[in-house]
């Protein structure tokens, strides 16, 4: 007769295997962006950052490396936010643009959009490094 613990330590040795390396090389996160730009000011910006529940699949895209005060990914993000948005740029962000002119006044919309993409994030000493996912 068959022990079914030893069925159990044999699917856990098995499972640390295949997904322990997923939680070695770096946490998983979303990050979604949108700014909202009205007659030239900027009216409202959101940038949404959570954890993946599921490691993410896929290729990893052109990386970028930020100087890290803490191992914290908002304020990480916080203090090097132009050279991110900058990152973002150079990857896949859309572009919504509206403009109207009634009696002589123009009026603009803009929005700027980066989807809800995942990133990989390796914080290693003082440095982070942020990887797109696609």
């Amino acid at each position: 007769m068959r022990s079914r613990i030893r069925n159990r330590s044999l699917s856990f040795s098995i499972y640390s295997l295949v997904f322990l390396p997923f939680y070695l090389y770096g946490d998983s996160y979303l990050i979604g962006y949108r700014a909202i730009v009205k007659d030239a000011l900027l009216v409202d910006e959101i940038l949404n950052i959570s954890r993946a529940m599921t490691p993410c699949v896929g290729t990893l895209q052109k990386s970028l490396l930020l100087n890290n005060s803490s191992e914290n990914i908002h304020t990480l993000l916080k203090d090097n936010a132009q050279e991110f948005y900058s990152y973002l740029l150079s990857q896949s962000l859309h572009v919504k643009h509206n403009e109207s002119v009634i009696n002589s006044q123009s009026k603009s919309l803009t929005t700027l959009t980066f989807p809800t993409h995942c990133f990989k994030v390796d914080f290693k000493g003082n440095l982070a490094k942020i990887t797109l996912i696609k």
